[in-house]
């Protein structure tokens, strides 16, 4: 496999939050049937600055790479912070990362207690082991 070192701004990285809101909804039965179900929602909202954030969403770099550098089918990769305030239970688990930096451009993705500072992707995907350092996905 090339080794490759990405920038998070071709990533299209952006910081986020995360929140729970209660809220209702309409399922699609699969016998055609609409049922409205009322429960917690889970939202992830884009912020400004490192400051407000809770993780941060960027473009798979090893599928970016793989795609001749373009985003066109390429899926999304969110790393939590649980020192920022996120649930143990929010996915994707069960990683968790420190946001170490002043914004996107230098952000490092440290090692919270107990976890390792390396992003393993895992499931039917495309299996991605790296890491986020100064602003570039390794």
């Amino acid at each position: 496999m090339d080794k490759f070192n990405i920038s998070l701004r071709d990533l299209g990285a952006m910081f986020i939050r995360y929140e729970e809101k209660q809220e209702s909804w309409n399922v699609h039965m699969e016998d055609g049937a609409v049922e409205e179900v009322t429960g917690l929602r889970a939202h992830h909202i884009a912020v400004a600055t490192i400051a407000e954030a809770q993780g941060v969403r960027f473009l798979c770099p090893l599928c970016f790479h793989n795609n001749s550098n373009s985003s066109i089918g390429v899926h999304s990769v969110i790393c939590w912070s649980s020192s920022r305030g996120v649930p143990s239970y929010v996915k994707p688990l069960p990683g968790r990362w420190l946001l170490v930096g002043t914004g996107i451009d230098n952000l490092t993705l440290g090692r919270e207690p107990t976890k390792t500072r390396s992003i393993l992707l895992t499931g039917d995907g495309c299996k991605w082991h790296g890491f986020v350092t100064d602003g570039y996905a390794t």
